[in-house]
């Protein structure tokens, strides 16, 4: 039954990913990243989270600035696809000492 149930399921479960993948082109290392570090991805009871108008734009102005000044000093970008059904994003910063991963 499991057995039948796969082989009915993995085709049509990497046709739809294949299909919904995002392309390479579109991923925009500044958007993404500035998400990150203003905390948009975090739950709402995580202790980093901004709490407040206030917070939200100070982490806005904060991630902005920390962006533009990391891009500038470079930055290492691996984008692998995994036969089309996903994208897998490794961002490394090295003047932050930081690694960033995405799955599209």
């Amino acid at each position: 039954a499991f057995f039948s149930m796969a082989i009915v399921l993995l085709p049509t479960l990497y046709t739809y990913l294949y299909y919904t993948c995002p392309k390479e082109e579109s991923f925009d290392v500044r958007k993404e990243l500035k998400r990150v570090l203003r905390g948009y991805h975090l739950s709402d009871d995580h202790p980093d989270k901004p709490k407040g108008y206030l917070e939200s734009v100070m982490a806005r102005a904060v991630a902005s600035v920390t962006v533009e000044s990391t891009v500038l000093t470079g930055y290492n970008l691996e984008l692998t696809s995994y036969r089309g059904a996903f994208i897998l994003v490794k961002l490394k910063l090295p003047s932050k000492e930081m690694e960033v991963y995405w799955i599209g």
